[in-house]
């Protein structure tokens, strides 16, 4: 169920991201001084478009993922304080079930005893 559920996801997905990137391979140039002004020695990259746009969309998705995991930072702090006092208290009753069994058979002699 999990695969099919990943083929028809993903396939389309793959095939949206094919043929826009068949469609805009023409070159653009990026310039990377924004006080350059139309200067041509100004430094510049050029790219496909669909490496431009396909970059952007994966540092988008990269920096949502990073603003979400740093989001949640507290919240894994407080479940790992609360599996830490979950183990420490299975700790100490198993500790006092290991105490009450160790007295069970001191009250039954005891009360055999008095009989």
């Amino acid at each position: 169920m999990k695969a099919l559920l990943r083929i028809i996801i993903f396939v389309p997905l793959a095939l949206i991201l094919l043929f826009f990137s068949m469609a805009n391979r023409a070159p653009v140039k990026i310039g990377l001084d924004p006080f350059a002004g139309g200067d041509a020695a100004a430094p510049s990259i050029e790219a496909p478009m669909f490496m431009v746009v396909l970059a952007a969309m994966a540092i988008g998705v990269l920096a949502g993922g990073v603003t979400s995991w740093l989001g949640h930072m507290s919240v894994r702090r407080a479940a790992k304080v609360a599996r830490a006092e979950a183990k420490k208290t299975r700790l100490e009753v198993e500790k006092l079930r290991q105490q009450a069994l160790a007295q069970l058979p001191a009250d039954a002699n005891a009360k055999g005893g008095k009989r």
